[in-house]
């Protein structure tokens, strides 16, 4: 069987965890936590101007979603966002745990569990 890689299934299974829990690993193991955001999004970020994020959420046209008044949704009540050690400011899994305005908003947002 010339051309053919073989691998055992154990190995198979044991690449395909790997692989799969690669988005999850960063240096410490896991995703650093909201404390350790590297820095503000900025608001020309390709991300953000494509989720059309404003760090004033009264500066973005909101519609109700989720049966949450667009003028209820900010960041900070998303479940996306996740508090810091900076109370303006949070960590948001949208923009790789990045720190986005606690007033903020985007069109990413969804209403905490």
């Amino acid at each position: 069987m010339k051309g053919i890689c073989v691998i055992s299934r154990r190995k198979f299974i044991e690449l395909g965890a790997l692989a799969a829990a690669l988005p999850f690993l960063g240096q410490g193991g896991l995703v650093a936590p909201a404390s350790a955001a590297v820095g503000k999004v900025p608001v020309n970020d390709p991300a953000a101007a494509a989720l059309k994020y404003v760090e004033v959420a009264s500066d973005a046209s909101r519609a109700d979603k989720m049966g949450v008044a667009g003028s209820e949704q900010i960041c900070g009540n998303c479940r996306f966002y996740k508090d810091s050690e900076t109370p303006e400011w949070g960590g948001c899994a949208l923009f790789q745990n990045r720190l986005v305005a606690k007033q903020g908003w985007c069109m990413g947002w969804v209403p905490t569990a």
